[in-house]
């Protein structure tokens, strides 16, 4: 597809399918597990997705029914929502912190007839609220510890069950799936997103497959993204921003989506992977500034003396890139000593290097966290949106980062100023 507008007359699904038949052996998704990193090629997630689809249809799921997910992020939490979404179902995100009495209320709204957990600690809520949520016929696990003595409830479900079923079924039907996908409309709503629930019971916001792509294809035309290039999933899979990376740029741009071993080991996964890009809340900035700060701490009194100096050094020279002005001869070749010597041993450190942009959202960022990672050499730039639009409509463009703006629109926006 050379116009990469045509991406958005396809569904999640049927993109997939494609990226299949265009990079098949290229890695789509790689997850930490037990200290090693394990790879799953466009085909492997494409046969995983098609078994949990195939298997949901055995065991009753349909078009139109909406199978949640509350789970931490794992490869599992997309291969079963591509799942829903291929059989023309309706996927949705509840946020793992949820209380019991809160994952009810949004179940029983959003008339939920399957959901998928990862563990059983998720699994132990849905059993507290069970009489209240009779609209739920099947709940799914990944992780079996802790599950033995649920196995023999017809209720819960072990992932790894079902993917036979899926198998069985292709065996006797080998083309029906591909017709299932066929079925689906890019303006087919395929995902419920959980707004903030500032005003009361969060609501589900109906997005269809040509709002992810779509917001995929437009961000990746202002910061383009090569096929193989890293990201690092460790957003709340409610939250709109993972749904916009995970369903619609990787899918648009074919990146690398890589999952740490848990909540705990992400920011040290980080610095494993060296992502090519990242989108974090202002909070996970704020953190990786205090590991660099402590590093710095923890050193010798004349790399602090070096990291004092060439900071101030790399501010000056950041108010130039971050206005794209052309930057003094003295100036630059003082960055690039202070680069060379200073910040990228400590980028490197925290898995920076090989980061060309970051993005910020969700909550505003103070000018001063701005001006530090421009300063270390760090392209960190401000996104605005909401739910409702799939995610962004303005963002910081490369060479006009001003931290008391959110940036211009991106392209094919239309916004105004109401009354």
């Amino acid at each position: 597809m050379e116009d990469r507008n045509q991406l958005c007359e396809n569904t999640i699904p049927q993109l997939l399918r494609w990226r299949v038949r265009h990079s098949a052996d290229k890695i789509a998704l790689r997850e930490k597990d037990f200290g090693r990193w394990k790879n799953y090629t466009w085909a492997q997630y494409y046969e995983f997705v098609r078994k949990v689809a195939m298997g949901l249809r055995e065991i009753g799921f349909k078009r139109g029914d909406r199978l949640a997910v509350i789970s931490d992020n794992i490869p599992e939490m997309l291969i079963v929502a591509i799942g829903a979404q291929a059989l023309g179902g309706i996927s949705a995100g509840i946020y793992q912190s949820s209380l019991p009495d809160e994952i009810a209320a949004i179940l029983d709204y959003m008339d939920v007839s399957m959901v998928f957990c990862d563990d059983q600690e998720q699994v132990d809520k849905l059993l507290e609220v069970r009489d209240r949520i009779p609209k739920v016929k099947k709940v799914f696990f990944e992780d079996p510890r802790g599950m033995r003595n649920y196995r023999s409830d017809d209720w819960f479900m072990f992932i790894e069950d079902l993917y036979p079923l899926g198998e069985q079924a292709i065996k006797e039907a080998p083309e029906l799936f591909d017709q299932l996908v066929d079925e689906g409309r890019p303006d087919d709503v395929c995902h419920l997103c959980q707004t903030s629930g500032t005003t009361g019971l969060p609501k589900g916001a109906q997005m269809s497959h040509r709002n992810y792509i779509n917001m995929g294809v437009q961000l990746t035309k202002v910061d383009p993204l090569a096929e193989g290039d890293e990201y690092v999933s460790f957003l709340p899979f409610a939250w709109i921003g993972e749904q916009m990376n995970s369903f619609g740029v990787a899918l648009a741009a074919g990146i690398t989506i890589n999952f740490p071993e848990s909540v705990e080991t992400a920011m040290e996964d980080l610095a494993e992977i060296g992502p090519h890009f990242m989108f974090g809340a202002p909070r996970i900035y704020e953190a990786l500034r205090s590991q660099i700060w402590l590093k710095i701490d923890d050193s010798y009194w004349i790399n602090r003396r070096l990291y004092g100096y060439f900071m101030k050094v790399g501010e000056k020279a950041a108010t130039y890139r971050m206005s794209g002005r052309k930057m003094p001869l003295g100036l630059r070749f003082l960055a690039w000593i202070g680069k060379s010597l200073v910040t990228l041993p400590l980028i490197n450190q925290i898995g920076m290097l090989r980061l060309r942009r970051a993005y910020t959202g969700g909550a505003a960022l103070g000018p001063d966290l701005f001006t530090f990672y421009q300063a270390l050499g760090v392209n960190l730039k401000q996104i605005y949106g909401q739910t409702e639009i799939t995610g962004i409509a303005y963002m910081h463009r490369d060479g006009d980062v001003r931290p008391d703006t959110v940036g211009i629109p991106l392209p094919e926006t239309e916004c105004r100023i109401s009354e």
